[in-house]
């Protein structure tokens, strides 16, 4: 998809920086314009997607008629800006890549979700789940991205947790996949768009989305909602791998994600208590029913280690017992072994 992007400045100097970051963008097809003639007559004779404009361009206001979205390049010395109080507003001076993000997700409330593609066959999503509670699922998810990068794969991570602990490693600057989910069932959002925008990079080079905050956001969201989602990051195929931290609880939404999941990783820790919940879990019907695409890790392994090998499933993989180590530490070191590589074939 390309959008239309008009810039509009005096200041040369600027306009050319900014033109040139912002055309590294394959979706931007970027213009400038340097006086209010030029871009008046371009504006009259073309339709823009979105117009970048310095309010000091010109004393008197700017038409905006052919302009599906004018975002102004507000600055402290700016003087014209109160020509513009019911605009879209971004700080001039800043980084260009916020500058982008601000341009994506403002457009996508307006593009719709028509211009979506269809890329359905690209991304793989791989569910991490554990009915052991402390089970380290977090450090073992954020493990399995990482590795996944390292291999050069684009990585999508999220947590569907009620309360999302891998903001240890990931912060939260906003609003995520709450924000996510409500962009999904509104047909007047662009999905791909606001993905976009709202897509952080975390430890590793892994892409990520803030999880719940919030109980009450968790359990607003329905099962048909979660599935919407999945559906449309799939759809969109910006990542190649969909890398999803579980709850431990298999309620509506957990159920769903197993049911959706390619591959789903179950991971045990050793103890007798540990051994009790793997071999009840064991007993499910939704475990005869998924278990053909389940893969196990064994987390806090170290010499002697018993697990109570109740699953019958294939095992992909053994994480060290990494004692006190912080996440950060643990990704960036060798303390991860995928013994068999070829049993998450489907990545």
């Amino acid at each position: 998809m390309n959008i239309s992007v008009a810039i509009a400045s005096s200041d040369r100097e600027y306009m050319e920086r900014l033109s040139e970051a912002l055309g590294q963008y394959e979706e931007l097809a970027i213009h400038v314009y340097t006086g209010r003639e030029t871009l008046t007559a371009a504006m009259e004779s073309n339709h823009f997607d979105v117009l970048l404009f310095d309010p000091d361009l010109s004393e008197d206001r700017l038409p905006f008629q052919h302009v599906e979205l004018p975002i102004c390049l507000y600055s402290d010395e700016a003087k014209n800006t109160g020509l513009y109080p019911e605009e879209v507003k971004t700080e001039k001076y800043q980084r260009v890549s916020n500058i982008y993000k601000q341009i994506i997700r403002e457009y996508a409330e307006r593009a719709g979700e028509a211009l979506e593609p269809d890329r359905s066959q690209k991304t793989v999503c791989i569910a991490v789940y554990s009915p052991i509670g402390g089970s380290g699922k977090t450090a073992a998810s954020l493990a399995v991205g990482s590795r996944l990068a390292k291999q050069g794969k684009s990585v999508l991570f999220f947590s569907a947790e009620q309360l999302d602990s891998s903001s240890y490693i990931n912060p939260r600057k906003e609003e995520g996949l709450v924000a996510l989910i409500e962009a999904a069932s509104d047909k007047k959002v662009n999905f791909e768009l606001k993905l976009k925008g709202l897509l952080k990079t975390g430890n590793g080079g892994i892409s990520y989305l803030e999880g719940f905050e919030r109980l009450a956001d968790f359990d607003a969201v329905t099962a048909e909602e979660m599935k919407e989602l999945l559906m449309k990051i799939r759809r969109c195929g910006l990542c190649d791998v969909l890398v999803i931290d579980m709850e431990s609880s298999l309620h509506a939404l957990s159920r769903t994600i197993l049911e959706f999941a390619d591959k789903i990783v179950i991971v045990e820790r050793p103890g007798e208590l540990s051994g009790v919940k793997m071999e009840l879990f064991a007993k499910q019907a939704l475990v005869n029913e998924y278990k053909k695409k389940m893969v196990l890790i064994r987390n806090f392994a170290e010499s002697g280690s018993r697990y109570s090998n109740a699953l019958s499933v294939p095992e992909a993989g053994t994480i060290h017992n990494y004692g006190n180590l912080t996440f950060s530490a643990l990704l960036n070191l060798s303390l991860i072994h995928i013994s068999e590589p070829t049993r998450l074939r489907c990545i």
